[in-house]
């Protein structure tokens, strides 16, 4: 009794500093008290918590484990242990754990939320919305409708009108959420042959591969007319890889800084214009545009669907992504270059190209390096039925949700109940980029994904010499791939619709001439692209400068 009593004190002495977020403290109070109550699942409960809090997955995993096992597990139980798996990236897992909780309580908001996120990582978009649905349903919490605004773009049910509706109800709520504050808005500055002010936002200044339009606008504007500034959000010790630096150019830190603190030291720079580089990709940022904030407001590069939100006055498209019948689902004024708005620049290190591997294996690898979260049903149903009826072809993955044994086999699983061996897959996990990109190698054919297409990763695979298949789709999310694909030699590689683009890969592993085809493509491939329009960052540069000035006026 003398044991139990002080495994007693020693637990309740760990909860309350598990409680003031002291979790490294607690743990080894915790640690002492389930070695003398082995037996005790509220301990064990509690031992697993101040793991989970300090870090140690592995072990908040194991304690979790052994309140299982002693038969205690509760819907608390298992919505931790579930949280613990996802935190450790084994979604598969985790999708599990959560439906138990809910069985027990089916009314969490936390876990219809968290069940949604494990889901969306899958691929499995329709029912993570489902569970976001569930979860807004019986929580006032703004989550949800956060959560719901940014997958909804690649949802694909949704449509246009759908997409705005959702976007519409998330900033209704943000702004019920945001306390009143003092944000000001700068008056536009009376110009006397003065460069324009342009001030660009974002969180991912320090990701050369994925700044590969943003650096090639930045470093081709002609400094005589436009003033630029970069209002940085990511870590400055990471620095800014790809950006050529100006004397006249400006680098604010940002990061530091709150929503308002942000407002009012745009408003004190008196920018012209201020150019929001991050989208729904930043969501602590979304309030900073609940109201105007600059003269006027750009959305650029990461906005691919209505932001919905009211500070942003204009989003930069291009007639391959926006049609002229969807523009009353936009609330901002949508502008369209006369080339693609992704038009990018190479700054960073990349593979040489090789020989496509048909050639030594005698049989057509297609691939995809996109986000597992874009591979949704309706993409690993198109990809089976091309590998059905091309026998001998393979299909090669690779992304940081592979990484786990178990999202793998969920993966190779969605594609066994379609008919596709699990020996016709080659599944990658992550790795550094540079290494990344050679699983290109292995990849003769990229498949785009539906409905959110390829953005970096179409521009990546072209750039290692693999065309990309891709169709015409019903939104801006679903025609990233041919806003690139037709302004270069791939233009046939763009089909009409889905039936299309899978007719098309068919076509190709059964065409005795692919394999030569493919080699001679890749060989010249990357050297085209740096003489076409694609890649031309100076046009780029002039064409967002004359609609810039355009706005002005």
């Amino acid at each position: 009794m003398a044991r139990k009593g002080a495994a007693e004190r020693l637990a309740r002495r760990g909860r309350e500093l598990l409680q003031a977020g002291k979790a490294s403290e607690a743990l080894e109070l915790l640690q002492q008290a389930a070695s003398r109550a082995p037996q005790s699942p509220e301990i064990q409960e509690d031992l697993a918590e101040a793991y989970r809090q300090a870090g140690k997955l592995l072990p908040a995993l194991r304690a979790f484990d052994r309140v299982i096992e002693l038969g205690a597990a509760s819907a608390t139980t298992w919505r931790r242990t579930a949280n613990t798996l996802a935190d450790a990236g084994e979604f598969a897992q985790a999708i599990g754990a959560y439906e138990h909780s809910l069985e027990k309580d089916p009314s969490s908001a936390e876990a219809h939320h968290n069940l949604a996120r494990a889901l969306y990582r899958l691929g499995q978009i329709e029912r993570a919305v489902e569970h976001l649905l569930k979860c807004a349903s019986c929580s006032e919490a703004i989550d949800p409708w956060l959560s719901l605004a940014t997958v909804m773009p690649g949802c694909p049910s949704a449509d246009n009108r759908r997409i705005m509706e959702v976007r519409r109800a998330f900033a209704s709520r943000l702004k019920e959420s945001q306390p009143a504050k003092s944000q000001r808005r700068a008056n536009r500055r009376k110009r006397s042959g003065e460069p324009l002010r342009l001030a660009y936002l974002s969180s991912f200044f320090d990701q050369a591969n994925y700044m590969k339009p943003v650096w090639g606008l930045v470093n081709h504007h002609d400094r005589t007319r436009f003033h630029v500034t970069l209002l940085r959000d990511s870590p400055a010790a990471r620095g800014m890889p790809g950006y050529e630096p100006r004397s006249e150019d400006q680098v604010l830190e940002t990061g530091g800084l709150d929503n308002e603190e942000l407002s009012n030291m745009i408003a004190d720079a008196r920018f012209d214009i201020l150019i929001d580089l991050n989208g729904y990709s930043a969501p602590e940022r979304l309030g900073l545009f609940l109201q105007p904030v600059a003269p006027i407001t750009v959305a650029w590069f990461n906005m691919y669907a209505t932001s919905a939100l009211p500070g942003i006055d204009f989003l930069v498209g291009d007639d391959a992504t926006v049609r002229q019948d969807e523009l009353p689902y936009y609330t901002e004024q949508v502008l369209c270059l006369p080339l693609s708005y992704l038009t990018f620049q190479v700054g960073h290190p990349s593979p040489p190209v090789v020989e496509p591997p048909c050639i030594r294996n005698g049989y057509l690898s297609f691939g995809s390096l996109a986000t597992q979260y874009k591979i949704c049903p309706a993409v690993v149903a198109a990809w089976a039925e091309i590998l059905r009826r091309a026998p001998s072809a393979r299909l090669v993955l690779g992304n940081s949700t592979l990484k786990s044994i178990h999202n793998r086999q969920y993966v190779a699983d969605q594609f066994a109940i379609l008919g596709v061996e699990k020996d016709r897959l080659t599944l990658f996990g992550p790795a550094d980029h540079y290494r990344f990109l050679q699983y290109y190698d292995q990849i003769d054919v990229a498949l785009d994904a539906f409905p959110y297409n390829g953005g970096t990763t179409t521009m990546e695979a072209i750039w290692q010499g693999v065309p990309v298949l891709t169709f015409d789709g019903d939104r801006w999310a679903s025609r990233t791939s041919q806003s690139l694909l037709r302004r270069t030699v791939l233009g046939d590689f763009v089909a009409g619709d889905a039936r299309a683009m899978v007719e098309m890969a068919v076509g190709l592993a059964h065409d005795p001439s692919t394999p030569e085809t493919l080699a001679r493509l890749r060989r010249s491939l990357r050297q085209e692209l740096a003489a076409s329009e694609v890649c031309d960052t100076a046009r780029l540069a002039v064409e967002m400068e004359r609609i810039y000035e355009s706005i002005c006026r």
